[in-house]
């Protein structure tokens, strides 16, 4: 081996080291460098801008690696001024795809970091970081004969992947077992991606009806031609069956809520919902505590912010994801104490329970394995 080989090897090793848990590898792949010897990350292969704020991505996916079911997501790292940031995209392809690719749509947001980014940067050639597939509302393997979506605004990206997949098993149509019918809302038909292919899918034999919005006041809807916000009636329309059909649901707080007061509570909780936005409450007054980070034995006061948010202002840094409660990658073991769950408001007290440190706070002094 020559000097300059083990020169080379050597600084990239201390690099490596420097870097952990963020090899150095991870932040160059954003420029399009390739290193043999790192098989974690995808590659962009082609770029498309279908409607005025979608960025479609298609992703060569490191061999070994598998999709994730239809319907959830993968974790996508971006490199951005040397700091790693992290979402969750669902593939919109069928689960009978083998060609290694795996095709995302990432919606722009104002002032969104990543979203932004992708729109004005991604190009072919262009490394992302590749997390572990999450969801909460999955294709099961067995699948269920009556299958009713519910989408809105990006939300339509798991909804594709469930209904390309049913439709590609020939689940539905002329002599079909099942039936899949999909309501999917948007502020105006012209804004919705993907239109050839929920064409593909009508006459595949899913009842696909894309929803307009904007405009309609929802005192003033009426019964007939779904418009405007979610109500019985447009579920009755598409999906006079839908009573004993599986649920899906992705889309904002507006359109959950609509569809709890179309089903009613009971049948709503069986519901399969996969969320793309947090939708954490206030902590209440009185709750924080001494927080006891018992791995790292770090003890410090909790003012009640969450348990992520502490342990990070504390001088630590526990793996994380999302930070929305989704992904569950910074789940961790609360030994004894109180925490409240944020987003329902709940607090839990069983000893040895496992908690998502970024959705939870503590009620009182806390021990957790961090």
């Amino acid at each position: 081996m020559t000097a300059p080989t083990i020169s080379r090897l050597f600084s990239r090793g201390i690099t490596r080291t420097l870097l952990t848990p963020h090899p150095v590898e991870h932040y160059v792949r954003s420029l399009g460098v390739t290193w043999s010897d790192d098989p974690t990350g995808a590659t962009v292969v082609t770029v498309d801008r279908p409607v005025a704020d979608v960025t479609v991505l298609t992703l060569r996916l490191p061999a070994g690696v598998s999709r994730p079911a239809p319907g959830a997501a993968l974790e996508i790292g971006v490199v951005i001024d040397g700091v790693v940031h992290r979402r969750h995209y669902s593939p919109i392809d069928s689960a009978s795809r083998s060609d290694g690719l795996a095709t995302i749509a990432v919606r722009r947001h104002p002032g969104g970091v990543v979203s932004e980014h992708l729109w004005s940067e991604a190009a072919a050639g262009m490394r992302l970081l590749l997390g572990s597939p999450v969801g909460e509302a999955a294709l099961p393997r067995d699948r269920p004969a009556d299958v009713l979506l519910v989408s809105g605004g990006s939300g339509i990206t798991p909804m594709l992947s469930i209904a390309s997949t049913l439709a590609g098993e020939g689940h539905c149509g002329d002599g079909a077992a099942g039936r899949v019918a999909w309501l999917h809302y948007a502020r105006r038909v012209e804004d919705v991606p993907f239109r050839d292919r929920i064409r593909e899918l009508s006459r595949a034999g899913v009842d696909v009806r894309v929803v307009p919005t904007a405009g309609v006041d929802p005192s003033e809807q009426t019964p007939g031609s779904p418009a405007g916000h979610l109500t019985a009636d447009h579920l009755a329309e598409v999906a006079p069956w839908h009573a004993d059909a599986t649920v899906f649901l992705c889309g904002p707080e507006g359109l959950a809520d609509g569809l709890s007061a179309a089903l009613g509570a009971e049948r709503y909780a069986g519901v399969l919902r996969e969320r793309f936005t947090a939708s954490n409450g206030p902590v209440p007054e009185g709750d924080g505590g001494t927080v006891t980070h018992v791995t790292s034995g770090v003890s410090a006061h909790n003012a009640g912010t969450t348990l992520l948010e502490g342990a990070e202002a504390a001088g630590l840094s526990p793996k994380h994801g999302c930070r929305m409660g989704i992904c569950h990658t910074c789940t961790a073991v609360r030994v004894s104490g109180a925490t409240r769950d944020l987003r329902t408001g709940e607090v839990d007290t069983e000893p040895g329970c496992r908690v998502q440190i970024c959705v939870s706070a503590p009620v009182g002094d806390v021990e957790i394995e961090l």
